[in-house]
């Protein structure tokens, strides 16, 4: 990971990065080697597209991701990314030249007789029925845009706004428009059984619109007995409207921009960008920035300035983690990509968001206001490491929350927690195998080890916290002390 400079108090100190890298696996980076090396040089989580390849193709990158891994000796979180109800043109021969002003027909393929030449075919069977006269359709990610002009055998009349060449399979965007689709499809179905067969740490849905579509996932995954925690994937302006219900469920938000910019136009991307990743951090829910953060590095070794400034002001507004998309998956440089990312989030850590006054935050809750506490001693004491001991990941997470300038380890027994805590900003997780959950001497134990990997010297102060599960019930649950290394007691 990245090193940078932190100031607090006229003390200069050394810390990790501490907002998380997400990174697509796609063609680029389906070697081993190469894994290992986007891992060493800041990969914390890595996310497999649904939308593209096949299932067996998937198997393969998962398994290739946990093997990376395993050699570079740090735990990464995988995350699936469901397709959802994406409309796309059909197959197509050869690709359609739609020029401005043309007038053609668009509608289901089984309909190609009705459209005559001029026909541009969909795999959306009731895209007719959920379009309105006078509503735009863009497709190519915007790139082309019509205007519905009527509806004519079963059909929609469009003409030509913004021309170009259309190509099989590009995406199609209905602003404006009520999808009557479900945002979880047979085929999101048994993609989210197969992640949960190969052991992936979190499920994101596409193009959700309200928190039934989260919640009704939620009960699915019960009824399964599986408890994988749902990110929600924020881009069509439904969810922009039900963002404040959304995250009353929502385990993880990613502001997903690319159909988030098509949807109501990219001048209006930075700003309800800033306001999710505000309500986000005032929920206590971890956010990700994504889409086309380095797109110029797909085919470039340097990104331009304002890909750096992109960036550098999703750490700023405060989201967790960022993401790359093409970048990594389908571009010429992923190992170089990863090393600017590192570079970029490092120097705009230096300059870190002003934290709440702790009289405004929300302290009710005596588990938060316990995690919190120790993030204040922390830096009070000038604290060289929080340890906090955690069965399921809640505590480290509310331990981060705070923002704390001392660098979180999340200590564990459970190889799942420890990867799902990858994607939590400024927490590194400490993975304890095969912990006797009987041992008196654990939190001995704990310090050991951790003074073992980190060289932390005689006389450092830690602190430790305790928090969720009954695997620490025994010993101080929910919990803060102060320990000096050296010391044989507290």
């Amino acid at each position: 990971m990245g090193q940078g400079q932190w100031r607090e108090m006229g003390v200069e100190k050394m810390v990790q990065r501490r907002a998380k890298i997400v990174a697509t696996i796609g063609p680029s980076c389906e070697d081993v080697n190469i894994l290992e090396k986007m891992i060493r040089t800041g990969v914390d989580v890595a996310r497999i597209n649904m939308a593209h390849g096949q299932r067996e193709d998937h198997k393969k990158r998962i398994e290739l991701i946990r093997e990376a891994a395993l050699r570079a000796k740090k735990e990464v979180a995988i995350l699936m990314d469901l397709q959802g109800p994406k409309i796309r043109v059909a197959s197509l021969e050869n690709p359609l030249s739609l020029s401005k002003g043309e007038k053609w027909f668009l509608g289901p393929v089984s309909r190609q007789k009705e459209g005559g030449d001029r026909f541009i075919p969909t795999d959306y069977e009731r895209l007719v029925e959920d379009c309105r006269v006078g509503t735009r359709i863009l497709f190519d990610d915007g790139l082309l845009e019509t205007r519905v002009l009527g509806k004519k055998d079963g059909l929609l009349q469009v003409v030509v706004v913004v021309g170009g060449v259309l190509k099989s399979r590009k995406g199609i965007n209905l602003p404006g428009c009520h999808i009557s689709a479900s945002h979880f499809t047979e085929a999101d179905r048994e993609d989210l059984l197969f992640g949960i067969e190969h052991g992936v740490d979190y499920v994101a849905l596409s193009f959700i619109r309200e928190r039934d579509d989260i919640s009704n996932i939620k009960f699915l995954l019960r009824q399964m007995k599986k408890d994988v925690p749902i990110i929600a994937k924020i881009e069509r302006s439904q969810a922009i409207e039900n963002i404040d219900s959304i995250l009353e469920v929502a385990d993880v938000v990613m502001i997903a921009r690319g159909d988030m910019g098509v949807e109501l136009g990219n001048h209006l991307v930075p700003s309800v960008q800033k306001m999710i990743i505000n309500k986000c951090n005032t929920s206590h829910i971890p956010v990700i920035t994504a889409t086309q953060m380095l797109e110029s590095m797909t085919g470039n070794p340097t990104p331009t300035r304002a890909e750096a400034s992109d960036v550098a002001n999703a750490i700023w507004d405060g989201t967790d983690a960022v993401m790359l998309s093409g970048e990594t998956a389908m571009g010429k440089y992923p190992l170089e990509v990863i090393g600017m990312m590192d570079k970029i989030v490092v120097e705009a850590e230096k300059i870190p968001k002003e934290r709440p006054f702790l009289r405004d935050m929300d302290l009710s809750n005596s588990h938060s206001s316990l995690m919190v506490a120790a993030s204040v001693i922390a830096e009070k004491i000038r604290a060289k490491k929080i340890l906090s001991i955690t069965e399921q990941g809640r505590s480290s997470l509310s331990v981060s929350l705070f923002r704390p300038l001392v660098s979180i380890l999340g200590v564990t027994h459970s190889l799942e927690t420890a990867r799902r805590m990858a994607l939590f900003w400024g927490v590194s997780p400490f993975y304890l195998p095969d912990y006797d959950k009987d041992n008196s001497d654990f939190r001995r134990d704990v310090i050991r080890k951790v003074v073992e990997i980190d060289n932390l010297n005689e006389g450092d102060m830690v602190v430790i916290t305790r928090g969720d599960g009954g695997f620490f019930s025994r010993d101080s649950s929910n919990s803060v002390r102060i320990h000096r290394i050296g010391e044989d007691r507290d």
